[in-house]
């Protein structure tokens, strides 16, 4: 419950301030919120070296 929160706060932090996710035409997002933050999380763990715009652990210590 606690990785997916995480992955659904990151997901709408990055949509907000970093990059939107594209809208398609019939309406609906082209990726959903959770797996958006997923990817952003995934890709900070797997690669230590990825410059992201934000500290991805300050999301986890709710700080």
């Amino acid at each position: 419950m606690v990785a997916f929160a995480w992955a659904y706060v990151v997901g709408i932090y990055v949509h907000e301030n970093i990059k939107q996710i594209k809208i398609k035409k019939h309406g609906n997002r082209a990726k959903s919120l959770f797996k958006y933050g997923l990817q952003t999380i995934a890709a900070a763990l797997l690669n230590p070296f990825t410059k992201l715009d934000f500290n991805i652990f300050e999301f986890l210590s709710c700080t």
